[in-house]
């Protein structure tokens, strides 16, 4: 029916003039319209009024549910002419689809796809046109945390169905096509839709729907939708595509159930081999929600910013495109210094190399084995003049100091602030040459207060390498330790680890934080290190509760008091 539309339609619906044929599909057709007496430019969406599946009378219901929200088209108008149904929305640019068939590239870039997933899933402010009044009923939540606070499901996520807007919001993605959109919150009980193992047809696409909705047949809900956007992000990043996509929309059953097959035994892990390990955790998280559970936004809005920021992009969500020349936001050294050429004379150089000779150098001291590490410095030259100790001096006698700067918190120049990766990251790195319980204690108190100051209370993967330096350096240094966050790639087949419920998460925490306080060692600090790691590595969604946050306060002061 799709292909007579182009011959079939009148130069006008209602108020309308219609122009360019925009796409058809297999339901009806898009036209750039326009308004006859205001002249304004829309994308007027065309259907049979006895069309067998009537979407535009679905989205008519749905479009007023959500207006306001930032990258969700308006609707002009709607209305029934004569045999045609029509809708008029904001006439927006390319679809995602478009864009990367005409890149011609294999893949698309990281930059791009970690602003994709923050845009669709992000919390977002759409604010009024004028600059001098800000009204409360502008703040919205965008994309598909919009729709979910609104009570609606897309079901039918892929590339075809986000574009990017027109100038000037032409770094803005937008959701449309809410033809297979449904409520999940039942209008009458406002309770959530219940869970039913009934046979049902499928509804969505072939490509991205998700395993339990796509194969298995299960009733859609929210962790659906967002495992569809991971299957859409993991698909950009992947040379040639999904497998079960490169053979096109399978023609027949026979085809359609291989489809299914080879869509139900990829695991996460074989999709996002080779890939940042955010992607599988997002998927395996999106796969370990309950059916009427609310997804955590916020947390993997911010992962894929730190993403982005950790391999030197910017922080800001924008999608550009072409996209940008990479320019890294961190820099070793943002004031390089001026290249001097000092002349030194013979004597100078002599007397350097004198006083280099001279210098007592002797080997680092370890924790816990001073007498067993102390080196007696060489005697000083004949005719050397002693020189008396001073208060100073002598106050400083039994300190080991292990380097200038070493215990100072990092301050970047320019006074920059590091995000949540960058200085995990850096923490991390500072614990393998730390050997006294002082500097260990300001490191996790340090660590402390980054969780505990940001807004997000995911541990990510560099929460866990500073776990894993700790109690490598509280046990043995020498001693290989097994990383403690078990879901990155690292072999692991099980898609379904044991996942720790929220009780037994709260009460494990909360013994940990009541006896790290009556620790008698650092063998035993190191062994609540692990229960700590293990039991957030095991907790939906890893977040760092109050109980968690206390322990690591805990630790800190512990180890002040073992050094």
């Amino acid at each position: 029916m799709a292909a007579d539309y182009g011959r079939k339609h009148p130069q006008r619906i209602e108020n309308w003039w219609l122009g360019e044929c925009l796409g058809s599909g297999f339901s009806g057709a898009i036209y750039k319209a326009t308004h006859l007496f205001t002249h304004q430019t829309v994308a007027l969406k065309l259907q049979d009024k006895d069309e067998a599946c009537p979407t535009n009378r679905y989205e008519r219901y749905f479009y007023p549910i959500l207006q306001g929200g930032l990258g969700m088209p308006r609707l002009w108008g709607s209305g029934v002419d004569g045999r045609w149904d029509w809708l008029a929305i904001d006439l927006l640019g390319n679809s995602l689809d478009r864009i990367f068939r005409l890149s011609g590239k294999n893949v698309m870039d990281l930059r791009s796809v970690c602003c994709l997933a923050q845009q669709i899933v992000r919390f977002s402010l759409a604010l009024p046109a004028s600059p001098y009044t800000i009204d409360v009923n502008y703040v919205k939540i965008a994309r598909l945390e919009f729709m979910h606070d609104r009570g609606l499901l897309h079901r039918d996520i892929q590339l075809g169905n986000c574009v990017v807007g027109l100038p000037p919001n032409q770094e803005t993605v937008y959701m449309i096509d809410f033809g297979f959109s449904k409520q999940y919150i039942d209008p009458s009980t406002r309770r959530h839709i219940p869970e039913s193992n009934k046979p049902r047809d499928f509804l969505g696409n072939y490509y991205f729907t998700s395993v339990n909705v796509h194969c298995r047949g299960k009733v859609p809900s929210r962790r659906d939708d967002l495992e569809a956007v991971g299957l859409m992000l993991i698909h950009l990043l992947t040379p040639g595509g999904l497998s079960w996509i490169r053979n096109g929309v399978p023609k027949t059953d026979i085809a359609h159930n291989r489809l299914k097959r080879e869509k139900q035994r990829a695991t996460p892990e074989d999709l996002c081999r080779g890939l940042p390990s955010e992607f599988e955790e997002f998927l395996r998280y999106c796969r370990r929600l309950k059916f009427a559970e609310r997804p955590d936004y916020e947390r993997w809005i911010d992962e894929f910013k730190e993403l982005a920021v950790s391999r030197g992009y910017p922080a800001s969500d924008a999608f550009v495109w072409p996209p940008p020349v990479n320019e890294p936001t961190v820099h070793v050294e943002r004031h390089p210094r001026p290249s001097l050429q000092v002349r030194v004379d013979n004597q100078e150089l002599e007397n350097a190399v004198g006083a280099l000779a001279n210098l007592a150098l002797s080997p680092r001291q370890v924790l816990g084995q001073r007498d067993v590490n102390e080196v007696t410095p060489p005697r000083p030259a004949d005719g050397e003049i002693k020189k008396k100790k001073t208060q100073a001096d002598r106050s400083l006698d039994g300190v080991i100091v292990i380097s200038d700067d070493e215990n100072e918190l990092y301050v970047p120049p320019g006074g920059v602030r590091l995000h949540k990766a960058a200085h995990l990251s850096l923490l991390a790195r500072k614990v393998p040459d730390t050997t006294d319980n002082a500097a260990l204690s300001k490191l996790v108190l340090e660590f402390w207060q980054v969780l505990s100051s940001n807004r997000s209370r995911a541990l990510t993967k560099e929460g866990f390498a500073f776990l894993d330096a700790l109690y490598k350096q509280l046990t043995d240094p020498s001693v290989y330790v097994v990383p403690m966050r078990t879901s990155r790639t690292r072999g692991h087949t099980n898609e379904n680890p044991v996942v720790l419920d929220r009780q037994a998460k709260m009460s494990e925490l909360f013994k940990l934080r009541i006896d790290v306080g009556r620790a008698s060692s650092n063998a035993v600090l190191a062994k609540m290190v692990a229960d700590f790691g293990n039991v957030i590595d095991r907790s939906n969604g890893r977040t760092v509760t109050k109980d968690a946050l206390g322990f690591l306060e805990g630790l800190a002061g512990r180890l002040r008091a073992l050094q």
